[in-house]
């Protein structure tokens, strides 16, 4: 009885499931803001609105294989997109909220070591410094617990580079064999001039903790020489704030 009674309530008119969609995807916009910021909140409200767009594209479709319905499921497929690019937007630029909370310097520091913070990723514009000597660069990237990375290096043989990420207090690694693959990437230079590479299009992630969960972390370059009789060796060390995802 209530199948049906969705059924027949989805397949009203042609546009019910768009209007349905946008009241929906404007109310977990909302929510958002309201709620606190935590993994699983973030992503069921901001799933939910894009998969009953699909869901409305897709009756859309099936409306277009009915008697006399093409003309209406053609329409029903066109304003799902529309209300899908609108949410699309709603979403991406003009957010709720900062995915990322406040860091209030409070983490415990028994070494009283000095620590770097993430710096900022839009798209592909990148937060400038000024690097002068061999150095790890992370940057946040889509939310938080996920990372991108460049490193500067110099006088470099053929070989890869990775990175391996530990708790600062415990020394606990993190997320090794996930990090490793994800941060796995080509260098060489056989200059005495810095040369930059770029962590390229994969990001890598920190599963270990949770969002606004900040500690401090001591994050290591190491080099995976091509030449199969050489061993590997750690390049760069650094401390970063981070938190998990």
């Amino acid at each position: 009885m209530i199948k049906e009674v969705v059924f027949r309530a989805l397949n009203w008119r042609w546009y019910f499931t768009s209007i349905i969609t946008l009241f929906i995807g404007i109310f977990c916009w909302f929510m958002i803001l309201i709620l606190p910021v935590r993994s699983f909140t973030w992503y069921f409200l901001s799933s939910t609105p894009f998969l009953i767009a699909v869901l409305s594209f897709i009756l859309g479709i099936s409306r277009m294989f009915k008697k006399d319905e093409f003309k209406n499921g053609l329409w029903q497929c066109f304003l799902s997109l529309i209300v899908l690019t609108v949410l699309s937007c709603l979403f991406a630029y003009y957010p709720p909220k900062s995915l990322y909370k406040p860091y209030n310097n409070d983490i415990k520091n028994p070494k009283n070591a000095k620590f770097s913070m993430p710096l900022k990723i839009h798209v592909d514009e990148k937060e400038l410094v000024e690097v002068t000597q061999p150095d790890v660069l992370i940057y946040d990237y889509l939310q938080p617990g996920s990372y991108k990375y460049d490193v500067f290096l110099n006088k470099t043989e053929k070989g890869k580079v990775y990175l391996k990420v530990y708790d600062f207090n415990t020394n606990r690694i993190l997320s090794e064999k996930q990090i490793k693959k994800q941060s796995m990437m080509p260098v060489f230079n056989p200059n005495d001039e810095l040369k930059e590479f770029s962590g390229g299009n994969n990001d890598f992630q920190v599963k270990e903790g949770d969002w606004g969960d900040y500690y401090g972390s001591r994050i290591e370059v190491w080099f995976q020489p091509d030449d199969s009789n050489k061993s590997e060796r750690k390049l760069i060390e650094k401390n970063y704030i981070i938190q998990g995802n």
